[in-house]
């Protein structure tokens, strides 16, 4: 009995163990043998193409920047002749962190022909040389780039220059036909000169100083990325990066959009020039093109002129192209209606005068919209889709942006508003709010501001706020409203 007493004990001394060892492995873990490793802190850096480029017209001389020269083969007034010569000296230096190549040409903005002895019409450029050196490497230490340097202002030749045509002159920094990178922080020089040779006759002289032929040019270097810095796939991701093309003048312009080879399209406005993008130049099918127009604060680029009236308004149409305007001045309309027609516009640091009607996406980054006119807004988003403006600046007379649309609730248009700064120089008494919003079509907005200053606009209807307006007291279903992070409607 005694023991059977036991045995009961210890079976039920056993089970109990047992529930205590099951609870615990239920609330623990299973042991492995174990080990960790891990990175430092990893940082992506993006890369930086920056080209700089200097010139003197002497040894002596120092290096002055090229952007803007306007006396690299004499000042205004120097007459050319036969056996006229003018040197300059150009110092290229890869200021970025990227590889590059680039190209040297000149670009004629302008050119007026001349009548000569015999009554004849002749052009300038068809009489004048370009000649140029090989390209060396700069290093003022270096023997070899300091004779270089000395000879290229040596009258004669030396062997070392090779003539070229005025007219299509061309040069990018190769050798046997192979074109080499120029690497980041490394510098070449090179000499060009612009002469008439001495065999010309009367064929050039002029019949008289008024009959005078004359010539407007630029001189010219585009650099882009060339094929050294390494991936995981090679060395080749860049091997057609493509030179933006420079154009002084409408039909360079056009020509560059229609005969590109590519769908991309890099185009470099000529100091001082106005450019009108013209109706359907890039307009579907074929013709359709990503375009980037550029410049450096001195050229302006029209959007309307050449547009053609329909809808009420100046209307250009490139539908199934992009645009990129960058450091430009926009000339817009003075219509409700006035816009281009496209699938996305990108407007980088520039200036834009008059009214925009939007049509598709459209960003707009660093810009500053000078409005004059009395009763116009500067933006319509109209057709727009997916608008935003960061840190843009607009100087109005008491109209800025105007929601207002065909948009619909599967198609809304987001319109968002980041960093910007509204003025009414009229102290609002046009009685706007810096946004207006309206609907007419049973339309769906949202509106996203943040980091806004208003300076001047009247309050709002319906929200008595100079930021912004429900003019048509849209509900909430058809209006999201956001400022700032807070849910206003």
């Amino acid at each position: 009995m005694t023991s059977s007493k036991s045995t009961k004990r210890a079976l039920i001394s056993s089970a109990l163990a047992i529930l205590v060892c099951v609870a615990m492995l239920i609330g623990t873990t299973f042991a492995w043998f174990t080990d960790t490793a891990s990175t430092g802190v990893n940082k992506i850096q993006a890369g930086n193409l920056d080209i700089e480029v200097e010139y003197r017209t002497s040894s002596d001389e120092d290096w002055k920047t090229l952007d803007n020269a306007t006396d690299l083969f004499g000042a205004e007034g120097t007459l050319f002749e036969p056996g006229h010569t003018r040197v300059v000296e150009l110092r290229i230096t890869n200021a970025g962190n990227l590889a590059l190549k680039y190209k040297i040409g000149m670009n004629v903005v302008s050119e007026t022909a001349g009548t000569n002895k015999a009554g004849n019409p002749y052009k300038l450029s068809d009489y004048l040389k370009v000649a140029t050196t090989g390209i060396q490497q700069y290093n003022p230490a270096d023997q070899i780039s300091s004779l270089m340097e000395r000879l290229i202002f040596q009258k004669g030749d030396f062997g070392m220059w090779t003539a070229r045509n005025f007219a299509n002159f061309e040069l990018e920094y190769a050798s046997n036909g192979n074109v080499h990178a120029l690497q980041p922080g490394a510098a070449q020089i090179l000499g060009i000169k612009v002469y008439m040779p001495e065999t010309v006759g009367n064929e050039a002289n002029a019949i008289s100083a008024e009959k005078a032929a004359f010539i407007n040019f630029g001189l010219n270097v585009v650099a882009t990325q060339y094929t050294t810095e390494s991936d995981s796939y090679g060395t080749q991701y860049d091997k057609d990066a493509t030179y933006p093309v420079i154009v002084s003048n409408q039909q360079q312009a056009n020509d560059a959009i229609t005969n590109a080879t590519d769908k991309k399209v890099n185009i470099s406005i000529a100091p001082g020039q106005t450019i009108t993008l013209d109706n359907g130049i890039a307009h579907e099918g074929d013709k359709s093109r990503d375009i980037t127009f550029s410049g450096d604060g001195s050229q302006t680029v029209d959007v309307i002129t050449n547009a053609i009236s329909a809808e009420g308004g100046q209307l250009n149409y490139q539908r199934g192209s992009s645009f990129t305007f960058e450091n430009l001045t926009i000339q817009a309309g003075e219509g409700n209606f006035d816009g281009i027609v496209c699938d996305e516009v990108t407007y980088k640091n520039c200036i834009i005068n008059g009214k925009l009607t939007l049509y598709g996406k459209a960003t707009f980054i660093n810009c500053t919209f000078e409005n004059t006119m009395a009763n116009q807004y500067s933006i319509w988003t109209w057709g727009g889709t997916d608008v935003k403006f960061e840190g843009c600046t607009f100087n109005t007379n008491g109209k800025a942006i105007l929601l207002y649309g065909q948009a619909t609730e599967s198609k809304p248009t987001n319109l968002v508003v980041n960093n910007c700064i509204f003025n009414d120089r009229n102290n609002g008494s046009a009685g706007k709010a810096a946004i207006e919003i309206g609907n007419d079509y049973n339309a769906t907005y949202t509106l996203t501001v943040n980091s806004a200053t208003v300076n001047g606009f009247a309050a709002g209807k319906n929200t008595n706020s100079t930021m912004w307006a429900n003019k048509n007291s849209m509900d909430a279903a058809h209006l999201t409203v956001t400022i700032d992070g807070s849910k206003v409607q």
